[in-house]
Parts: structure tokens; C-alpha cells; sequence
């Protein structure tokens, strides 16, 4: 807990994680929520994935295994398998996430309005893009792009958009 400076109330600790770095995999077996750090991505080998997510409150340092769909926790290193949708949608947007491309390879038209943004593929909907305009993309899951067109990170689907050349 942090006391407000100004107010002297008692404010929960949030997670520092930019808004567009962070992803919402759903509710955990206990209840708490699960956000993936998508900025914390990166790949350690061919198999291997480090990342960042936060459990509740709790930031957790791990490595996931694609190829067997389990991830190491540290510093315990302790294995884990998922156990909710939230786990393995974790582990399905960690080992398909490609990070953000510095080239301006990242740049998508949206040539067909209304295109919705979602949450995670086939996911709740976060917002609708309802002109032809320009968003920037972060990576691939599968046929669906990473975007922060909506203010958060959210996907959007590649047969919406048009890539500069």
C-alpha cells in the first residue's frame, strides 16, 4: 500500500506497466485477474520465451516452454501448466507475440470499416475503428495483429488491414 501524498489516504500499489504494453488474460483458478507485460517479451532460444506477467498485484518474472505449454517461475523455478483459459491464453499470445518490429513494417491501414479491435482473438471487443485510417501493429498471434488503436493493447484481425509498402 502507498499513502497519498496529498490526501494521506491509503491508495493500492498499482503494477507500473504502460497501458499499451499491458495485456488482459483473463481471471485466474484464484480469482485474480492476469495481465501479460507484452513489452517484457523476449525470446531466450528456439523453444524459449522470457516474460513478465502480473498475478493480482504480483509481478511474476517467468520463461515459457512453447513447444511443451508449460513456464518457469522465478527465482523459485518453479513449472507450471496452465490451469484456467487465462494461463493459456497467457501462454498463447507470450509464444506467439514477435515484439515490436522497429521498422515501418508496423504500420496498417484499416481499408474496410468498421473493423473491431478485440481484446484477444475472437475475444470481447474493445473498440470499433469505424474510418479508414492508419493504426500501428506490435506483432502476430496467429492471423491476428497486436494494436494500440484503442488507447490499450488489443488485437485486430489481419483481413482488416493493408500494409504500407
Amino acid at each position: 500500500m502507498v499513502i497519498g501524498l496529498v490526501t494521506g489516504a491509503v491508495v493500492p500499489l498499482q503494477p507500473i506497466v504502460a497501458q499499451s504494453c499491458n495485456y488482459y488474460a483473463g481471471q485466474a483458478v484464484g480469482g485474480q485477474s492476469l495481465n501479460v507485460d507484452l513489452c517484457s517479451i523476449t525470446r531466450a532460444s528456439a523453444k524459449s520465451v522470457d516474460f513478465v506477467y502480473y498475478l493480482g498485484q504480483e509481478r511474476i518474472q517467468s520463461q515459457a516452454n512453447c513447444q511443451d505449454g508449460s513456464w518457469v517461475t522465478f527465482p523459485e523455478r518453479q513449472r507450471n501448466r496452465p490451469q484456467s483459459s487465462a494461463t493459456q491464453q497467457m501462454l498463447t499470445v507470450v509464444c506467439g507475440y514477435q515484439g515490436r518490429r522497429p521498422s515501418s513494417n508496423n504500420i496498417a491501414t484499416v481499408f474496410d470499416p468498421p473493423s473491431n479491435v478485440r481484446t484477444a482473438p475472437n475475444g470481447k471487443v474493445l473498440c470499433a475503428i469505424r474510418e479508414r485510417r492508419t493504426i500501428h501493429t506490435y506483432g502476430t498471434v496467429g492471423a491476428w495483429y497486436y494494436t494500440d488503436a484503442c488507447g490499450e493493447m488489443g488485437v485486430i484481425h489481419s483481413g482488416q488491414l493493408k500494409f504500407q509498402p
